[in-house]
């Protein structure tokens, strides 16, 4: 949806190497441009939270053994919130993770929680009209932030 100018609708466009720095530098990046955005300001956590894991999967289990690994963004306002686009050419993304997560257990001692497995939990709690193609060995995930 969105309104009739896309340009205008645009918060971000970004291309950046798939590495942990590089996540760090542009989740910075995000949080910047959102906070001189009143509009989205009540969104802002959840995108951080939710870019932040996406963007860490992806340099962890994409594209840890590529030659150039990067990473595309794109961020719309979008009716009713915000629209959130990445881009990555790793490797595939798993079709499990998306149909859902469930909570990891947390029962037993502290040191012997499991270390993964929270972060799909966070972006399905978190994220709607969630969306995975690949096209010419890209990945593209979609998803909006309401």
């Amino acid at each position: 949806m969105g309104s009739a100018n896309p340009v205008e609708d645009r918060l971000l466009t970004a291309r950046f190497p798939g590495t942990a720095e590089g996540v760090r530098e542009q989740i910075q990046v995000v949080r910047d441009r959102l906070a001189h955005d009143p509009d989205d300001s009540d969104r802002a956590e959840d995108v951080l939270i939710v870019l932040g894991e996406v963007l860490n999967n992806i340099v962890e289990h994409a594209v840890p053994d590529a030659a150039d690994p990067w990473i595309e963004v794109e961020i719309r306002r979008d009716t009713p919130g915000l629209r959130v686009e990445t881009r990555d050419p790793g490797r595939p993304l798993p079709p499990a993770l998306l149909s859902g997560a469930s909570t990891p257990s947390v029962e037993g001692e502290v040191a012997d929680l499991p270390e993964g497995g929270f972060g799909w939990f966070i972006i399905h709690s978190l994220a709607h009209d969630m969306i995975y193609e690949r096209q010419e060995g890209t990945n593209r995930l979609m998803f909006s932030l309401l």
